[in-house]
C-alpha cells in the first residue's frame, strides 16, 4: 500500500471507527506518547472528510503507517489545500497559552486564502487565556486560528454523505464570529454553541 491508497482508505467506515477508538484509549490513559497519536488522529480524520486537492501531513510514518515522529515544531502538523483556501491544522491535547500558539504557522501574505484550526479534545475545557489569546492575533496580525474538538468532526463524518458540506458551513461560521465579534468570552459563548448545534444535527 502506498500513500495514496492509505490516504483513500481513511475514508472507509472502517478506518473511521478504528480511529476513533484509538482517540478513546488516549482519553482513557491507554497509550503511550499521547501527543503522537492524537496528532496521527487528527491527520487521518481529515483525510476521511476528504474533498481536498492536496493533502499534507508533517509528522513521521513507518512503512505500515503508523506513526513514529511528530510534526516538527517549525511546521504546521497539517496543510489541507482546497479549492478556495488553504487550512493549516494544528492537533493540540493541552489547549492552553503557550501549548497552542501556532501563528508562525500562518503565512503573513499568502496568494490564497488561508486559516488556522486548532483541533483540541474538548471545547468546553479550553483555557481561557487562550481564546483571549487568538482573539488578539485576528485583529492586530489578521492571523485566524480558530478551534474545535475531535468530536465535533466525528459526529460530522457518521453520515459522509453531508460532512465535508456540514464542515465547511462551520468554517464559514467560525470564521464570522471571530472576525465579527470583539469580546473573547462572546466568541467562546458562540463557538461552543456552534460546535453542539452542529453536531446534533441529524
Amino acid at each position: 500500500m502506498n500513500k495514496i491508497e492509505w490516504i483513500k482508505k481513511q475514508k472507509t467506515v472502517k478506518e473511521i471507527n478504528e480511529n476513533n477508538n484509538l482517540l478513546k484509549k488516549i482519553f482513557a490513559r491507554n497509550i503511550h506518547e499521547s501527543a503522537l497519536y492524537f496528532e496521527y488522529v487528527v491527520d487521518r480524520l481529515f483525510m476521511a472528510l476528504g474533498n481536498f486537492k492536496e493533502i499534507e501531513y508533517f509528522m513521521r510514518l513507518n512503512e505500515d503507517f503508523l506513526p513514529e515522529r511528530v510534526a516538527p515544531g517549525r511546521k504546521a502538523d497539517c496543510i489541507i489545500s482546497y479549492d478556495d483556501f488553504d487550512l493549516v491544522v494544528e492537533a493540540t491535547l493541552r489547549p492552553v497559552s503557550g501549548s497552542a500558539d501556532h501563528f508562525n504557522h500562518l503565512e503573513s501574505k499568502s496568494e490564497k486564502k488561508q486559516l488556522g484550526l486548532n483541533i483540541i479534545p474538548d471545547i468546553t475545557k479550553t483555557d481561557n487565556q487562550l481564546w483571549n489569546l487568538y482573539k488578539v492575533y485576528c485583529n492586530n496580525e489578521q492571523k485566524l486560528f480558530m478551534l474545535c474538538d475531535t468530536d465535533f468532526i466525528f459526529k460530522l463524518l457518521k453520515d459522509q454523505a453531508t460532512a465535508f458540506l456540514k464542515f465547511q458551513e462551520f468554517l464559514r461560521e467560525s470564521e464570522r464570529i471571530w472576525r465579527e465579534e470583539i469580546d473573547w468570552r462572546i466568541i467562546q459563548k458562540k463557538i461552543i454553541k456552534l460546535v453542539d448545534r452542529k453536531n446534533n444535527i441529524k
